[in-house]
């Protein structure tokens, strides 16, 4: 999908902002482009900011006379992204449906999916014990959190195969926490599709970034209520809302850094949100769209689901692009007739594969 870049970027200019320029430019020209560079073009608007223009130039392209099956997923995946991020959550998620049905006619491209062992590295658990000793002497009530905390309750150590570290603090305190993890380097990482309750830190060292999930007390006073709040003041039902036990009960714990905060509930925080069976290790669990304490299947979550399928689809990873859709059928909309359709087409393709040693 990637090209070679036309030239090099000046000294100082973020490549793939200079990347999207070039682009950009060839893009206003009368001449040919290939489809991989506007495949490149509209992934490197969606990271940069670029919504509006994706979402036009997608627009454009399906809105053509001809459009190439093996074309049209990605432009409406695209087009579902961008919808996304202008809080267009129904349109986007749509969007992604189509992509999902364009899938089903368009040429099959299968790959193995990638080993995902992202955070074996033991200095990203020593950078975790640091944050959040760092947090907790400025004063806030940070802790390990979803595949962090199942990682260390259940483990001992960090899931090898989790992408990035959580913690979950009351959402009051994120402006406190912001202030410490920039005093302490980490750099805050943009958000595309703002979200009230969550932000995202890159370690100026390491590959790792650490989100920090804010949390409130439930209106109806049952428990806790966490998830993606979208900004904007989207009425709930529109959101991803998660439900844990509460009150929250922080005790202190003397951590490898300096003391911390720990929760005093922790095995209760875990089946509400990975079942009573959390204790069973399941690389495949899709956090997201199978957290078992959900509110229901919202429109933003509807997006995630139908999105986080047709990326593994768009990249080949068939089996996942199963599991999910699996996920989403047993979880939410088991009458589905798109979802039913997607999973018997990705069985014959699987089962059609040459067998593998």
């Amino acid at each position: 999908m990637a090209a070679t870049p036309d030239s090099a970027a000046p000294a100082g200019t973020d490549p793939g902002a200079a990347r999207f320029a070039t682009l950009s430019a060839r893009l206003r020209q009368s001449g040919p482009i290939a489809p991989d560079d506007i495949r490149l073009w509209c992934q490197l608007g969606l990271e940069l900011g670029h919504a509006a223009e994706v979402r036009h130039a997608c627009e454009s392209l399906l809105a053509a006379p001809a459009v190439h099956p093996a074309l049209r997923p990605y432009w409406l995946h695209f087009l579902g992204t961008a919808l996304l991020h202008q809080q267009q959550i129904e349109a986007g998620a749509q969007a992604q449906r189509l992509a999902l049905d364009a899938l089903c006619v368009a040429p099959l491209v299968y790959n193995p999916p990638p080993a995902a062992r992202r955070l074996e590295d033991p200095r990203v658990e020593g950078v975790l014990w640091e944050a959040l000793a760092q947090l907790a002497a400025g004063g806030v009530h940070a802790f390990a959190h979803a595949g962090t905390l199942l990682g260390l309750v259940r483990e001992g150590r960090l899931l090898p195969f989790d992408k990035d570290l959580d913690l979950g603090l009351p959402v009051q305190e994120l402006p406190a926490a912001r202030a410490i993890l920039l005093r302490h380097g980490w750099q805050p990482v943009p958000q595309r599709f703002a979200i009230d309750n969550l932000a995202s830190y890159a370690h100026p060292r390491l590959e790792v970034v650490l989100d920090l999930c804010g949390l409130c007390d439930a209106p109806d006073g049952n428990g806790l209520l966490g998830g993606f709040w979208t900004a904007g003041g989207s009425p709930p039902a529109r959101q991803r809302v998660t439900r844990f036990p509460g009150p929250l009960h922080l005790v202190p714990h003397k951590g490898p850094a300096g003391p911390v905060w720990r929760l005093s509930h922790a095995e209760s925080w875990l089946a509400a949100f990975y079942g009573k069976d959390w204790r069973t290790p399941d690389p495949d669990f899709d956090t997201i769209i199978g957290a078992h304490n959900l509110l229901g299947f919202s429109a933003l979550t509807q997006w995630y689901a139908y999105a986080r399928i047709t990326g593994a689809w768009l990249n080949g990873y068939w089996e996942k692009a199963l599991r999910l859709t699996r996920l989403v059928l047993e979880r939410h909309t088991p009458e589905d007739g798109l979802l039913l359709h997607i999973a018997g087409h990705l069985r014959t393709a699987l089962a059609a594969l040459p067998a593998r040693a």
